[in-house]
């Protein structure tokens, strides 16, 4: 029988060793694969479904000991109210347009905050789908994520290459500035398109590092590159033709942020909402292509 109109069907999860279903991860009770005996470990009651748990641990403590633990370790909501908040509140209005359009079109029932970190987009994420999950790599902060309003039974851990859910399993998924990090991205984009539902829309994020604005604020200040654990420098170009590349229609193409290519200058400058606003006006009519962010508005 097919699925009726309006009826959500949630995800079904999948064994990180072998590929078969796995059933309720999130039971208290020990879950293990009927195929391999894979045992799913839970941390705070956070499935832990990835292949090789201790692989995971020892990459990030790689990455903190060569200086990049801010990166892995400090709490997110720091950035609320950091200098580039005007920014982040912008991205977050820009993306909040873009669901409530989408959502006067089609019910969105099932939608994955995918490298959610702490949670901080989860809340009002979770205001435009019927049931919203949110996973992670970092365990760390999924045990700040795990504590938020009704995400308890929906945070898990995951490698987005390798990634534990049936096909067609989300109406939308939110990546946002994550792809960045990830090795082999063309294979997690492919796995996003293979989770989601046809029809169904990814919003993805990502830093507009490949610009020239950015390049020269890694020349100026090259101890910053070094701590950072970016691994692409994407442009609007690169960025929408490996979305196309995968098979997404990109729908939209949408850049936010401007600013003096000097993050020490940018900081002091852009605290303060009339010099970000007035940077965004500028930079729109003057130097569009030098935007901070990128945002692709993409659909299976």
């Amino acid at each position: 029988m097919g699925q009726a109109a309006g009826e959500i069907v949630l995800p079904r999860f999948l064994c990180p060793q072998c590929g078969v279903e796995l059933g309720d991860v999130f039971s208290p009770e020990e879950r293990r694969c009927a195929a391999c005996a894979f045992r799913v470990e839970a941390v705070d009651g956070i499935p832990l479904l990835v292949a090789d748990r201790q692989k995971v641990e020892r990459w990030i403590d790689e990455a903190r000991a060569a200086g990049r633990a801010p990166w892995y370790d400090r709490p997110q909501a720091d950035q609320w109210v950091g200098p580039h908040r005007h920014h982040l509140a912008k991205r977050r209005q820009y993306v909040e347009g873009v669901l409530t359009a989408y959502a006067g079109r089609r019910p969105i029932r099932t939608a994955l905050d995918l490298g959610c970190g702490d949670g901080m987009h989860y809340g009002w994420l979770a205001r435009f789908a019927s049931v919203t999950y949110g996973s992670d790599y970092n365990l760390a902060r999924l045990r700040r994520a795990v504590r938020l309003p009704g995400a308890a039974d929906r945070i898990f851990l995951a490698d987005i290459c390798r990634y534990p859910v049936a096909d067609a399993a989300f109406d939308l998924v939110f990546f946002n500035h994550v792809l960045e990090h990830i090795p082999d991205d063309v294979r997690a984009l492919t796995e996003v398109r293979r989770i989601l539902r046809p029809g169904g829309m990814l919003i993805l994020g990502v830093p507009n590092e490949g610009a020239f604005f950015w390049q020269l604020a890694f020349r100026l200040q090259p101890r910053l590159r070094a701590t950072s654990d970016h691994l692409h420098f994407y442009t609007a170009a690169d960025i929408r033709q490996k979305c196309e590349e995968v098979g997404f229609r990109v729908r939209e193409l949408h850049a936010l942020g401007w600013g003096p290519p000097h993050w020490g200058l940018d900081a002091l400058v852009r605290r303060w909402k009339w010099v970000d606003d007035l940077f965004e006006l500028l930079g729109r009519r003057v130097c569009p292509s030098q935007a901070t962010s990128l945002y692709l508005v993409c659909e299976k």
